[in-house]
């Protein structure tokens, strides 16, 4: 599968892009690759919230109020 490229363009205060520069250097890998990395690590984030919500809704309709409680259910119900 190709992948066709694209440049997005934005501004940063200068302390970050500098913190960004060194941390490319450090790493040893591109911007790009930090950039995606860390695109990809807010999609995660943003899945995982709305995994987490609707799993605290369905958990309220079942009456379970505690992490514990959840567990307990879904270990009983395997």
């Amino acid at each position: 599968m190709s992948h066709s490229l694209a440049t997005v363009s934005f501004s940063v205060d200068r302390s970050m892009k500098e913190d960004l520069d060194r941390l490319s250097s450090e790493e040893g890998r591109s911007k790009s690759d930090l950039f995606r990395e860390m695109y990809n690590y807010y999609r995660f984030k943003i899945a995982l919230r709305r995994v987490q919500e609707h799993g605290a809704l369905i958990a309220a309709r079942l009456g379970l109020g505690s992490d514990d409680e959840v567990y307990e259910y879904l270990n009983k119900n395997k």
